[in-house]
């Protein structure tokens, strides 16, 4: 099983690389978003509006989510690997494509990067909408290049690392795990009003699930930025600086990381759903963030999804040895 999770890995990587997130209503990750969807309004009707109610509410969202999710995938891992092995596979190389959207991060971020050298606003905030849940109707192109940096460096962990993480413990029902869990934050994390008891569970969840893979991911971002000739001096040193700026226990990993290898400065006024989250400051100010920004993050990400995959690999593998070794 240790080998079978690590071609599922590779082929869940190559399928993500060829087709990244289709915009269809049979993708596993669009049917999970439908899904927590769906549990969000009939909770909300369902529980009282009230802090304790909305809290209970959220509860119910986690166990409802994970159980069902994670019990189709369960069902359809059982099943191919009963029928045959390279069925199994495949069907968790599948769960494995779902749980990544490495190409999805790559491409949007090229879109904001061509759109912004054209002077394009509306084209880059049409790509910028597919990195983050703020509202960005309303930013110029300085403002898009920004949140673009903001956005990917951020899910470099969300929607790579983290993903990796989990399925090189647990295999393809680790990376939806994961996914799960990232995708209940994005839908009710409480960043709103009417999501700040609701949300307060997904959100922990998903802080306590991030922890280490936003650790590995910042790790794996400042060896790559040495890899492209970037300041990974400053890296290391924004990173041990102002990791823990960001309200979020994690997401300021690698926006230091970040921050700290293009020498720019990361945090701002964001709205999310019309409310204002202020954010404090990331890095020094040496120089506006621009376009060639946007194109060095994209960079930074690719390179750190590549080691991610390769670290699992050799993870894998020793575990693997070790196992034979024992028994």
């Amino acid at each position: 099983m240790i080998m079978n999770s690590l071609c599922a890995l590779a082929l869940g990587f190559v399928l993500d690389m060829i087709f990244s997130d289709p915009p269809t209503v049979i993708y596993p990750l669009e049917l999970i978003k439908r899904l927590v969807r769906s549990l969000e309004d009939t909770l909300r009707k369902a529980y009282a509006d009230s802090p304790d109610a909305q809290n209970m509410a959220g509860i119910m969202l986690v166990v409802m989510t994970l159980i069902i999710c994670l019990g189709v995938s369960f069902a359809l891992l059982f099943i191919g690997y009963k029928i045959n092995v390279v069925l199994g596979i495949v069907i968790e190389g599948i769960l494995c494509w779902s749980s990544m959207s490495v190409k999805y991060i790559r491409r949007n971020m090229l879109g904001v990067f061509r759109s912004a050298r054209a002077n394009n606003e509306s084209a880059a905030r049409r790509y910028l909408k597919k990195l983050t849940c703020r509202d960005v109707d309303e930013l110029d192109i300085a403002q898009c290049e920004k949140c673009a940096v903001e956005a990917a460096s951020e899910n470099a962990v969300d929607w790579v690392i983290g993903p990796v993480f989990w399925i090189c413990l647990l295999g393809g029902i680790g990376g939806i795990f994961c996914r799960c869990v990232n995708i209940m934050d994005n839908t009710v994390g409480y960043k709103t009003e009417d999501c700040k008891y609701l949300g307060q569970v997904p959100a922990r969840l998903d802080d306590v699930v991030m922890f280490i893979p936003a650790r590995i991911a910042a790790l794996l971002m400042r060896l790559n930025s040495s890899f492209l000739k970037l300041d990974s001096g400053n890296a290391a040193t924004v990173y041990k600086r102002d990791r823990k700026k960001s309200p979020s226990p994690n997401s300021g990993c690698t926006q230091s990381v970040c921050a700290g290898a293009l020498n720019i400065q990361l945090g701002s006024d964001e709205y999310y759903g019309g409310e204002l989250v202020r954010k404090p400051a990331i890095g020094d100010d040496a120089k506006a963030v621009d376009e060639n920004d946007v194109f060095w993050t994209n960079q930074l990400v690719m390179g750190t999804a590549a080691y991610g995959i390769i670290l699992a690999a050799l993870v894998r593998v020793l575990v693997y040895v070790l196992v034979l070794k024992v028994f």
